[in-house]
C-alpha cells in the first residue's frame, strides 16, 4: 500500500482579535462613504439648531449637519473612532469621550440623534431606558429625539439560531486592495438577541503588503417595533412618529427591518 497520501483536514482559519483602532479604521473605511440617512436627519432638524449625536463614529453625520450651520456635538464611548472624526473644518463639531448611559450636560439640545442601530448596540433593557431617559432629560422645550433601530426580521427569527452570511467589499484607502467584512448573524429567540461574528479580511494586491484576517463578535438587543415603542413611551415619549425608510415612508411592521422614529417629550 502507498502510504505516501494521507487525508487531511482543511486547516482551520486563523483571526486575529481585532483592536479598537484597527476597528475604527475599518468601521470609517465602511460607513464613511454612507450617505442615505444624512438627508432623513436634516430633514428632520430645524436649522440653526443645537444637536447632540450619541454613537457619532467618525463623525459622518455630524460633519454633514454641522456644515448646514447646526451647532454639533458628538459623543462616542471609543476614544479611537473619535480620533479618526476630529478633522480640520469650518463649523467643526465638538467632540467627547463618553459613556451615552452614563451623560451628563449643563445644556439643553433642540434634536438628539442616535443614528444607525447604536441603540441596540446597548442590549439591555436596563442600559437602553438609562439612554433614553437621560436623553429625554437633556432634550428643548419641543425637541426632538431622531433614532434609528434595526428590527429583526421574520426569516432570521424563524432560522432558529442557524446562521446566515453575508459579505460586503470595499477598496482599501491607501494602497491597491479590498477589504473584504463577512458578517455572519444568527438569532436567539430566548434571550431576543442578535448575534454577530464580523470578519474582516485585508486584501491588498500590492506585493509587499501582508494579507490579514481579523475577527470580533457583538450582539444587537432584537426587540420587536411594539417594544421599542413600549420602552419610549416608558421613558416620557408620547408623540412617536414610525418611518421605515429615509425617504419618510411610514412603518410598515410586517416588512421593514429599518425603524427610524421622531419622538417629542410633548
Amino acid at each position: 500500500m502507498d502510504d505516501s497520501f494521507s487525508e487531511h483536514k482543511e486547516p482551520e482559519e486563523i483571526f486575529l482579535p481585532l483592536s479598537s483602532k484597527r476597528y475604527a479604521e475599518f468601521y470609517s473605511i465602511e460607513m464613511d462613504a454612507f450617505t442615505e440617512d444624512i438627508e432623513f436627519y436634516k430633514a428632520q432638524c430645524k436649522e440653526g439648531s443645537k444637536i447632540l449625536e450619541l454613537g457619532c463614529g467618525t463623525g459622518r453625520i455630524s460633519y454633514a449637519l454641522a456644515s448646514s450651520g447646526n451647532l454639533l456635538t458628538g459623543l462616542d464611548i471609543s476614544l479611537e473612532m473619535l480620533q479618526q472624526a476630529k478633522k480640520p473644518a469650518t463649523n467643526a463639531p465638538s467632540y467627547l469621550c463618553m459613556d451615552m448611559t452614563q451623560m451628563t450636560f449643563r445644556e439643553d439640545f433642540n434634536h438628539i440623534l442616535i443614528p444607525y442601530n447604536t441603540l441596540n448596540l446597548l442590549q439591555e433593557k436596563a442600559l437602553i431606558t438609562r439612554c433614553l431617559k437621560q436623553a429625554h432629560r437633556h432634550l428643548a422645550y419641543e425637541g426632538s429625539l431622531l433614532l434609528q433601530l434595526h428590527i429583526p426580521d421574520q426569516d432570521l427569527i424563524q432560522m432558529n439560531g442557524r446562521k446566515r452570511f453575508q459579505f460586503q467589499m470595499f477598496s482599501l484607502p491607501h494602497h491597491p486592495g479590498k477589504l473584504i467584512k463577512e458578517t455572519l448573524r444568527h438569532y436567539d429567540i430566548d434571550t431576543q438577541m442578535i448575534h454577530l461574528e464580523e470578519r474582516y479580511r485585508v486584501r491588498p494586491t500590492d506585493n509587499n503588503a501582508s494579507r490579514e484576517d481579523f475577527n470580533h463578535t457583538l450582539k444587537l438587543a432584537g426587540f420587536s417595533a411594539d417594544q421599542w415603542i413600549r420602552l419610549l413611551k416608558e421613558c416620557g415619549f408620547q408623540n412617536l412618529t414610525l418611518f421605515g425608510d429615509y425617504d419618510s415612508r411610514t412603518f410598515q411592521t410586517n416588512n421593514d427591518t429599518v425603524l427610524l422614529v421622531k419622538a417629542t417629550s410633548s
